[in-house]
């Protein structure tokens, strides 16, 4: 967080907030339990129901409002975190799972814990960048469409993007950003992030890649080993994304994300 006095004092308020929220359930709760013992001793039990008296307690209850509050809550600390980060997906139900698992409930801790799963995550950063790459549909020569991406004289891989004009140049760039990744073994939250349009190339020693205007896409790889690694990342690397969530001192290494896909 680079300017701490806006988020702060947001946060802060949040936690005043919910904290005069719950004292206002405590305080409800116990007037509502001496409204209970009065009455029981001044109305006889077989009164108590035609007069819809009893049970009465949870028809004031604000467990209801609380979570909703914190809900509204959680979305304002994820729009505040995502400023000067990677746009990537937060798992909204997980982080308010995090939060009512808190002795008492504070934006700080929550703020933090959105950050190191997801926002600054590098599993999750990952993880996105494979699944734009996956929506791009391999070319495999006569059969046009195949599940399995094949590489052509060993160096040589032909794709087709979809979708609208956005959705396909989002799609190069993570692919472009994979492409770092596999060869630079470039750490996914500081890959390069290059846009491209239809009709545009990207050149470098290691790799060139056309993007041409009726949104297929060639790559062609210097090395071989590079070829096989990337289709590795893409198809063969499944079984990382469970990892997504795993704290970040227990991920793998920078050096290793290429070795490891």
């Amino acid at each position: 967080m680079n300017d701490h006095g806006p988020r702060d004092y947001i946060y802060t308020l949040q936690n005043n907030t919910l904290n005069l929220l719950l004292c206002a359930q405590k305080e409800a709760r116990y007037k509502l339990e001496q409204i209970c013992e009065r009455i029981k001793v001044e109305v006889p039990v077989s009164q108590r129901q035609s007069l819809f008296l009893f049970p009465f307690a949870d028809t004031v209850n604000l467990s209801d409002p609380i979570d909703i509050m914190i809900d509204r809550f959680i979305n304002q600390i994820v729009l505040l975190e995502s400023i000067g980060n990677p746009p990537l997906p937060v798992d909204l139900e997980d982080v308010f799972k995090f939060a009512k698992k808190l002795p008492a409930y504070d934006a700080f801790q929550v703020a933090e814990y959105v950050l190191d799963t997801y926002l600054q995550n590098n599993n999750n950063a990952l993880k996105r960048i494979k699944a734009d790459c996956q929506k791009l549909i391999p070319l495999n020569g006569d059969r046009l469409f195949s599940d399995r991406i094949e590489v052509k004289h060993d160096t040589v891989i032909n794709l087709k993007a979809s979708g609208n004009l956005q959705d396909s140049t989002k799609c190069v760039e993570s692919l472009l950003k994979m492409l770092d990744v596999v060869i630079h073994s470039a750490e996914p939250l500081k890959a390069r992030s290059i846009h491209i349009d239809p009709g545009e190339s990207y050149l470098t020693e290691d790799v060139r890649l056309y993007f041409f205007k009726n949104r297929t896409i060639r790559l062609v790889f210097k090395k071989p080993e590079h070829a096989r690694k990337f289709i590795i990342a893409l198809q063969g690397a499944d079984r990382q994304e469970n990892n997504a969530n795993i704290p970040e001192k227990q991920q793998l290494s920078i050096a290793s994300y290429s070795s490891a896909i």
